[in-house]
């Protein structure tokens, strides 16, 4: 999307899509819940500490304190899934 508008466009069927999401869950008694995603790729999703801000170009976690090498995505995607579970109450599992 380019112009002007471009990003706004874009924000505002993001924010439409969770309002749907979130209408369809409650309808259908599921739980739903936005887990917040700010630094997910700066966390290692193993042992919990900050690795420090990857430049875009950097697509894999790397974790000297945990040991783990991992895409960075996938990284990122483990820590949403941490955060998601301690929100509910439950604890993650060491599977990672």
């Amino acid at each position: 999307m380019r112009g002007f508008l471009g990003k706004h466009c874009l924000d505002a069927g993001w924010g439409q899509f969770f309002q749907v999401l979130e209408q369809c869950c409650g309808k259908r008694g599921v739980f739903f819940l936005k887990v917040d995603s700010k630094k997910t790729s700066h966390i290692c999703p193993k042992c919990l500490v900050e690795t420090g801000k990857k430049q875009l170009s950097e697509r894999i976690h790397s974790c000297q304190h945990g040991d783990y090498t991992m895409d960075r995505d996938v990284a990122a995607a483990q820590v949403v899934l941490i955060r998601g579970l301690a929100a509910v109450g439950h604890t993650a599992c060491d599977a990672f």
